[in-house]
This record gives structure tokens, sequence and C-alpha cells, in this order.
């Protein structure tokens, strides 16, 4: 097995959690990179409190990318909203537990890409 896959990218991939969508998401957002094909759909819902309470996410691409999603998803329950904001590239490239090429990282990030999008748009309906 090479180190990009580690067992928690097979995993991942071959296994995706939170796959599907929610029924009233109050964040909607996708990334899409032509250049790879990667396509990340991303569906939060919040509680009362601001927290992530619900996150789901459906997507076509790579082995990488797929798995960051999923994984994405559940590092993003129980965050607030300002928490989601200062996520950084460090941050989720972790999660993977393998050692990202530079030529992949944007596979890695596309949840982070769409999550970004997503709190743009959900910043401008809330006037926030």
């Amino acid at each position: 097995m090479s180190d990009l896959y580690s067992e928690t990218i097979l995993d991942h991939y071959a296994h995706p959690r939170n796959w599907g969508r929610l029924p009233s998401p109050d964040i909607v957002a996708d990334s899409d990179d032509p250049s790879c094909g990667d396509q990340v759909h991303l569906e939060i819902a919040l509680d009362s409190e601001g927290r992530v309470a619900r996150v789901a996410f459906e997507g076509e691409g790579c082995m990488i990318s797929m798995a960051s999603a999923s994984l994405f998803t559940e590092h993003l329950l129980g965050k607030r909203v300002e928490d989601l904001e200062g996520l950084t590239e460090e941050e989720v490239l972790s999660w993977l537990d393998a050692p990202i090429p530079p030529n992949r990282r944007r596979c890695a990030l596309s949840p982070l890409v769409a999550l970004r999008a997503g709190l743009a748009a959900y910043r401008r309906a809330t006037g926030g």
C-alpha cells in the first residue's frame, strides 16, 4: 500500500460517512475542480446555538477527495460557524493521516473549498 493511501483514506473512501442530503440545510455549497473532475456537494444544518447539528455530502472524484470529504464531515459536527471559518488547510490535511503531495492538495482540500463558499453565501444571506 502506498503511503498516500493510508488506512484512514482507504476506509473513508470505501465507507463514506455522512453521505447523502439533508432535508433543510442552512449551509449548502459546492466545489468543482474541472482540471481533475473532483466534485463535492456539502450540506450543513445548524442547531439553535449556531453549531453544526448535521452534515452531509455527496460527490464524485478520486479516492483522496472523497475520503477527505467524509473525514471532513466528521470533524464539523458540533462546531460553531466561527470555528468553521477558522479551519486551515493544514488542519484538514492532518485529518487524512497521510503525506499529501503538492499535486494532490487540491483534491484533499475540495471540501474546505466548498465550505468556504457555503459560509460566504450563508453570511450574505443572514447579514452576518
